[in-house]
């Protein structure tokens, strides 16, 4: 098991990078469902949002320590969510990965892993509107630390639980299994985003759509004469 304390202060020597990390790993949610589908594109263990029996599978790869990977969310998700999620057009499907600052990402991403799964999604979304909190209380002496605490008790886990999360060796299993997923699929940076198995060249929702509508046999939108 790894000690907080310890924890935190490898934590800190990755921050003097926390400014670059923000910006250069680019290369209330229901809860998650486990698998389902078409296991083509899911495995047992993935965590899902939306109809798991669509015919389309969309897999993000993210780091919750990536900036480009907040924005994503914090910008284009909502829309995607709203338009093909939500209505059950498509499966999301989310795959942490440990780009950027890879030991704040690992320690973020098994918290996600440990809390309840119905906790999942609220918990990786906490770290995106938190990100930049939890980099700036990583410059403070037991910041870190603090940060972590609360967002383990937001998803249900007491302090000693986190703790001990974080060297449960099933718990490193699942997160190492993810990611060797998508080190199998050629992901190199965040977000990297996958439809019915093809990695995507763009990651705006226009982009997206224009793989995920022909997929669902849906015309792409007109563009206005003024675009």
């Amino acid at each position: 098991m790894i000690p907080i304390d310890s924890l935190s202060r490898r934590f800190v020597l990755l921050l003097a990078g926390a400014a670059l990390a923000l910006s250069a790993c680019g290369g209330s949610d229901a809860p998650a469902s486990s698998g389902g589908g078409d296991s083509k594109f899911t495995v047992a263990d993935d965590y899902i949002l939306g109809n798991a029996d669509a015919s389309v599978t969309l897999v993000e790869y993210a780091s919750v320590a990536c900036g480009a990977c907040a924005a994503w969310h914090q910008t284009v998700y909502p829309d995607l969510k709203a338009k093909y999620i939500d209505t059950g057009k498509i499966k999301y499907v989310f795959r942490p990965f440990p780009a950027a600052s890879p030991e704040i990402a690992t320690a973020g991403h098994k918290l996600a892993l440990c809390a309840d799964r119905d906790k999942f999604f609220k918990n990786i979304k906490l770290q995106f509107d938190r990100q930049a909190q939890i980099y700036e209380m990583g410059s403070r002496p037991g910041g870190l630390r603090q940060a972590y605490i609360s967002l383990a008790k937001a998803s249900g886990l007491s302090e000693e639980e986190f703790i001990s999360c974080m060297g449960n060796p099933e718990i490193t299993a699942r997160y190492d299994a993810f990611t060797q997923m998508g080190a199998d699929q050629g992901v190199t940076g965040t977000p990297s985003i996958f439809i019915n198995g093809e990695k995507t060249t763009g990651n705006d929702l226009e982009s997206l759509e224009k793989m995920i509508l022909p997929l669902l046999g849906e015309p792409l939108p007109e563009k206005s004469d003024a675009e």
